[in-house]
């Protein structure tokens, strides 16, 4: 019995390792054929479909964004009315744009139809119109730094948000955070690279698994508008608190030093610095 035991065992173990062997024999074998260049990408090439066609699984998983049927306790990937679903965020936010019109987030797939529908933005398109800095387009789209290619960053700092409203529409996408020659992970947007100059940090030092953050970071991050920026004055330039530390603390000491504010809410006439992502509110009386 303990020979047919170990007999059965073995056997088990042999077919098991045989199947992990022919899966690595099979991934290998599409490792080289399953991307095949298609198309040359160029420069900054925006479209996503067009990234598609040379990397077609990591499009269709992008593609999945657009699925809006997650719902939890919380959130939803759908469209949900927050300030419905909790009205104390009108008192929170008097004063504030967040006041008129705040809905959960959806997939990175909507960046440009949310911002086109938002109150926020305050609607007009035609170019020179509303008050809206066109620095609030600067996480949407891939179409960002292809623009601040052209004409300069602090150039498209200084401008309307209504004067790209023909040039931005392809939504957040692969160009964001890939180097189209090489597919390394990089950093298209310069106000994160100027944070970490601003710490005393090179940015090409970071390792691949920094940057798999910070890719991310250069948007999902706290954020305001430096308009007294020595080499930009006048343009609502992009800029991080970080020069003292990324941490809350440091932040927020950071702030005090130059007596910013995002607003003052006009209910209870206190200074408020507030992260720029509402789903992770901080409020502080910081100035």
């Amino acid at each position: 019995m303990k020979n047919w035991i170990l007999f059965l065992g073995t056997a088990v173990v042999v077919f098991l390792l045989a199947l992990l062997a022919l899966n690595i024999f099979d991934r290998r074998n599409e490792a080289k054929f399953a991307y095949q260049p298609k198309v040359q990408l160029e420069g900054i090439e925006p479209r996503d479909s067009v990234w598609g066609e040379n990397y077609p699984r990591q499009y269709q998983s992008y593609m999945k964004t657009k699925d809006t049927t997650f719902v939890s306790m919380i959130n939803t990937g759908g469209t949900n009315d927050m300030l419905e679903s909790n009205p104390e965020f009108v008192i929170l936010w008097a004063g504030y744009a967040f006041s008129k019109d705040y809905n959960s987030p959806r997939g990175h797939a909507y960046a440009i139809d949310d911002i086109h529908q938002t109150l926020r933005t305050g609607a007009p398109m035609q170019p020179g119109d509303g008050v809206m800095p066109s620095t609030c387009w600067t996480c949407k789209s891939p179409d960002v730094p292809r623009l601040m290619s052209e004409i300069g960053v602090t150039e498209f700092y200084s401008s309307k948000f209504s004067d790209f409203g023909s040039e931005i529409i392809n939504p957040i996408g692969c160009a964001d955070c890939h180097n189209p020659e090489t597919m390394k992970l990089t950093i298209t947007r310069p106000a994160l690279i100027e944070a970490f100059e601003a710490m005393g940090k090179n940015i090409d030092e970071a390792s691949h698994q920094e940057m798999r953050s910070l890719v991310c970071a250069q948007c999902h991050v706290e954020y305001y508008f430096d308009k007294k920026k020595p080499d930009a004055e006048g343009a609502n330039y992009l800029t991080f608190p970080w020069k003292d530390g990324m941490d809350v603390d440091n932040v927020e000491k950071y702030y005090d030093n130059i007596q910013f504010a995002d607003w003052v809410n006009p209910l209870s006439k206190t200074p408020m610095l507030k992260a720029q992502h509402p789903d992770y509110e901080i409020y502080s009386q910081g100035v």
